[in-house]
């Protein structure tokens, strides 16, 4: 499983997900988007759901696959709560379709009820061959995740919890990224936010070890939107 995170090194990984209900939201559809990734470059792909990362690891067994759980409807008050394969039921129900699985390393409440520390615990004791990647939004949440023995942390979460909504609207967390990077010894993954080729090369510049895009690529409704609010605001 190491060899998967090595493949990460200085490549981009492509995010392929889809909400219920979205015209992509079917497994052969995300699949077919992943494989247009992959001829772009991608190195691997991040995927939501255990029947989406079968249907791809069928097809594609040798692909490094980020798997995650989500609902399948973000709520509103999603930056109050942990929402990203929350807990070991998550992790178990993806562990054997994915080769890293990321979890939420915030320090917020689990709706499980179990801490961070015991999610990670059984889950090395039950699939020691299942790396884990920490998706943090701050500083200190990565101090934590290396503590508890991830193998990757991930700037995915800044702006999107209650305590860092603020750089939501204020593009790639660049600081957080040479934060971490100054301060842990495990690969860090920028991750989110990632909407122009210019802030993959700073990203990398800084010393990232991979960079995650998403929405930039793989969700048509995202990107048509900013065209057509860049078309009001030239009609206005």
């Amino acid at each position: 499983m190491a060899s998967s995170l090595e493949a990460l090194r200085g490549g981009v990984v492509v995010s392929v997900q889809a909400a219920q209900g979205e015209p992509l939201d079917r497994p052969e559809i995300l699949c077919a988007l992943a494989e247009s990734a992959l001829r772009g470059g991608a190195c691997a792909v991040r995927m939501a759901q255990p029947d989406n990362m079968r249907y791809f690891k069928r097809q594609h067994p040798q692909v490094p696959v980020i798997g995650i759980t989500k609902p399948h409807q973000i709520p509103e008050n999603a930056h109050e709560m942990v929402y990203i394969t929350p807990g070991l039921v998550d992790v178990q129900s993806i562990a054997g379709c994915c080769d890293i699985v990321a979890l939420d390393a915030t320090r917020r409440p689990r709706p499980s009820g179990e801490t961070l520390a015991e999610i990670v615990a059984q889950a090395r004791a039950a699939y020691p061959d299942l790396l884990l990647m920490a998706d943090v939004a701050t500083l200190e949440e990565g101090l934590n995740a290396q503590a508890l023995g991830f193998d990757v942390i991930g700037t995915t979460l800044s702006g999107y919890t209650t305590g860092t909504l603020a750089r939501k609207d204020q593009g790639p967390d660049f600081e957080l990224l040479q934060r971490l990077l100054a301060a842990v010894e495990i690969p860090v993954i920028m991750e989110g936010r990632l909407w122009e080729p210019a802030e993959v090369a700073k990203a990398f510049s800084l010393g990232a070890f991979a960079v995650v895009i998403g929405s930039a690529v793989t969700r048509p409704h995202e990107i048509t939107r900013r065209f057509v609010e860049a078309a009001a605001s030239g009609l206005s």
